[in-house]
């Protein structure tokens, strides 16, 4: 499911009710959307945060089961994409503001290895957000784990974030999409919108046998993937 295609899960969520599905995971893999504050950032976060709105509500009324998985960022596709400050194959980077903010991160087999082991304790985790986090991580970590396994100095750049939010959202309140993915990339790498899910509630990694991932493995793995290193 693309960003801009979320809503389509109402549909999604009555046409399961309709053929007598058990449980729908809708599309979150990312932040805690059930926060008010990140609805309020972006448009992408308010239809996650409606449609798990939407799921209690069905769910309440002994209509379908719902489970949700909040992961954090993948830093592979987030590198990939020139996200969360990366631009790497410019050796370039961009911090929001100090660059201090903690967000959590998963590899994406740890988030589909952790999906199917949520689904084995079908019980355990009904109704509920599970969390999944490798690590947590802030900019200024993350370029430093850059430069050290490349071996290179990156040139950077420092942007506002307040500042930075009302420009988007004026521009995203005129239709402008990118705008909308700048708002997403800030709602993690500040730190202040649910993205540091070890703030927001109980990792469940271990828990599921998940295996440890460090910050160098995973950052040396993206790096082969972008093919600059």
């Amino acid at each position: 499911m693309t960003t801009s295609s979320v809503s389509d899960q109402f549909r999604m969520v009555d046409a399961a009710i309709a053929a007598g599905v058990q449980r729908y995971v809708p599309s979150e893999y990312g932040l805690d959307n059930t926060r008010a504050d990140a609805q309020a950032l972006n448009s992408v976060f308010e239809k996650k945060g409606r449609v798990q709105e939407y799921l209690r509500a069905k769910a309440g009324e002994g209509k379908i089961e719902w489970m949700s998985i909040s992961c954090g960022m993948w830093l592979k596709w987030a590198m990939a994409q020139d996200f969360l400050g990366m631009h790497v194959r410019e050796r370039r980077f961009v911090f929001w503001d100090e660059g201090t903010g903690y967000f959590s991160c998963t590899t994406e087999e740890n988030t589909a290895a952790g999906l199917l082991q949520a689904l084995k304790v079908s019980e355990e985790t009904k109704n509920m957000n599970v969390q999944l986090s490798d690590f947590a991580i802030t900019q200024k970590q993350l370029l430093d784990a850059i430069e050290r396994i490349q071996g290179v100095k990156y040139t950077t750049e420092t942007v506002n974030s307040e500042e930075l939010i009302k420009e988007k959202q004026a521009a995203a309140r005129q239709g402008d999409i990118m705008a909308t993915m700048v708002l997403i990339e800030t709602g993690f790498v500040t730190g202040r919108f649910g993205g540091h899910l070890e703030k927001e509630g109980v990792i469940l990694n271990e828990k599921f046998g998940l295996p440890k991932r460090t910050i160098d493995e995973v950052v040396a793995n993206a790096l082969k993937s972008a093919g600059v290193l």
